[in-house]
């Protein structure tokens, strides 16, 4: 069959370079969720041969870019970032290398940021384009909510608790900031992991996914109290020692008066 040369030029494109290893690979999710106004980081991983397996010579990554909807992604095609022309004020951040990371960071996302993403490698004038893409989808996030390790929420002091930030969509890769009465706490993440509870913690928790505030979740509440238990432990051991010390003082006041008692005996015989 033959084929069309325009063809065959977007196939080695995608491909590879003619006669390259097999080696040539780019690693990254099928699809992504992304909250609308939050800040998403897509993993993102490649492998390439370090030298060119016929002639020996070395292949250092010089270029890397991410392109929208584009499934080469190579020349002058549009992108959101190109490591030969880096905009200063793009809001997607690159996080990789030239090594092995292509990790891609997406700022305040909008929903006109829903598309299908690809990256692409060049070493020597020859280039690799990971082509399945990592397709990301932009939601509304209107049902954040906080779900708790816990179903009451009364815990008792010294205990714990994990307070986790859920949406529509998965948190794995969002960044989550974290509330207690409106004051922001310096745990981010997905999870808020609260050990050794005191007094101090008790509050109404919120998670938001922008430090705006404007995705935010409907405050939980948790009331941190007095493990009466523990503190009966504790009186009853102050108890029992003040109990043996004046026992000890009692013994060695009547010792005392023993002694004088006998030493005045001894001198009227």
């Amino acid at each position: 069959m033959k084929m069309n040369p325009w063809t065959l030029s977007v196939l080695l494109l995608l491909a590879g370079p003619l006669g390259a290893d097999p080696g040539w690979h780019v690693e990254y999710p099928d699809s992504f969720c992304v909250v609308e106004g939050s800040t998403a980081t897509i993993p993102c991983s490649f492998t390439h041969p370090k030298v060119h397996r016929r002639t020996g010579v070395v292949l250092p990554v010089q270029r890397v870019v991410w392109c929208p909807d584009h499934e080469i992604c190579h020349g002058t095609t549009p992108n959101v970032y190109d490591s030969s022309n880096v905009r200063a004020d793009s809001r997607f951040l690159y996080l990789g290398d030239l090594v092995r990371n292509c990790t891609l960071k997406i700022i305040k996302t909008v929903k006109q940021d829903a598309a299908t993403y690809r990256f692409r490698f060049e070493t020597n004038g020859r280039g690799y384009t990971g082509p399945i893409g990592v397709r990301v989808r932009v939601t509304d996030g209107e049902d954040v909510k906080v779900r708790s390790s816990v179903t009451d929420h009364v815990v008792k002091e010294g205990g714990q608790v994990t307070l986790t930030c859920t949406s529509a969509c998965s948190f794995h890769q969002l960044d989550v900031h974290w509330y207690r009465n409106c004051h922001a706490l310096s745990d981010t993440g997905p999870a808020l992991h609260l050990s050794g509870l005191t007094n101090d913690d008790t509050g109404n928790y919120t998670c938001s996914l922008d430090s705006s505030g404007q995705k935010t979740s409907a405050p939980w509440s948790l009331l941190v109290v007095e493990d009466e238990g523990f503190h009966w432990s504790v009186h009853l051991k102050v108890a029992v020692v003040k109990g043996v010390v004046l026992a000890v003082l009692l013994l060695l006041l009547a010792g005392a008066v023993f002694a004088k008692w006998c030493s005045n005996k001894t001198k009227h015989i």
